[in-house]
């Protein structure tokens, strides 16, 4: 970007990127050059001429970079970080499951204040959490179809212990910030020096979706008994279940 357009104003408002600059000759024999920029919404005559510096920007990534926040909750980001441990027994199975669904060992997921989980989270926390009666899923002859079966509960095993693993990384993280939501937004309602000011919205905006995500997870723990696992899938694809849920017992 030019030092004139660093000189242009982000607006919040203005929901595309699609803009142009162009710096051209005045002439044919001027040395004088020309700026020109092409705005995505309608200016009028003595109207400030602003852009969209970046979609995809968390509010602490505006912070960083431009200096300022956004009111929006959909600024509001947190990275949640998974890992598939080398020290796990089917660690080179699970790699394979998680590379050839365009993820690697370690997999990222940026999860906004007021929006669903990212659509591979929980299929990769249950590849994960994955083991014990259940680690017959990563034998070779589901590979094609695991991935699938990942997408819906496995086991009441592997579910709860996906729920304890993320709602403790969300309190153990919470418990790192030296102030709670509340308390930071009586600091919001304050009169702050404007550095101090971005510093705990961006704070703020963290430990509510630490918090949102904790109790998404909490609610999944008391639906346990009432969630279909991989098994009963499977009996009812196989037609051994009857409608009031009991397994069927063919006689020859």
């Amino acid at each position: 970007m030019t030092w004139r357009c660093n000189q242009i104003n982000h607006n919040p408002r203005i929901t595309t990127e699609d803009y142009a600059y162009e710096i051209k000759g005045a002439g044919f024999f001027s040395k004088d050059l020309l700026f020109s920029l092409r705005s995505p919404i309608d200016v009028k005559a003595g109207e400030q001429v602003s852009i969209q510096y970046d979609l995809n920007k968390s509010n602490a990534e505006l912070a960083l970079d431009y200096g300022f926040v956004e009111s929006t909750s959909s600024r509001n980001a947190y990275t949640l970080t998974l890992e598939i441990s080398e020290s796990d027994p089917f660690y080179e199975d699970k790699l394979d499951i998680a590379e050839s669904n365009g993820l690697t060992e370690t997999a990222y997921f940026d999860i906004v204040l007021g929006s669903r989980l990212p659509e591979k989270m929980l299929p990769y926390l249950r590849l994960v959490a994955l083991g014990g009666s259940d680690a017959f899923l990563l034998e070779a002859l589901f590979r094609n179809d695991v991935w699938g079966f990942l997408n819906a509960p496995v086991s009441r095993t592997n579910e709860e212990l996906i729920c304890k693993v993320v709602r403790d990384a969300c309190k153990l993280a919470l418990s790192g910030y030296h102030t709670t939501i509340d308390e930071d937004d009586k600091l919001l309602a304050m009169d702050l020096d404007p550095r101090l000011m971005i510093a705990v919205e961006v704070r703020a905006g963290e430990k509510k979706i630490l918090q949102q995500v904790d109790e998404v997870f909490e609610d999944r723990e008391k639906e346990l008994d009432e969630l279909e696992y991989y098994q009963e899938r499977r009996l009812k694809d196989l037609g051994l279940v009857g409608e009031q849920g009991d397994i069927i017992f063919w006689e020859k």
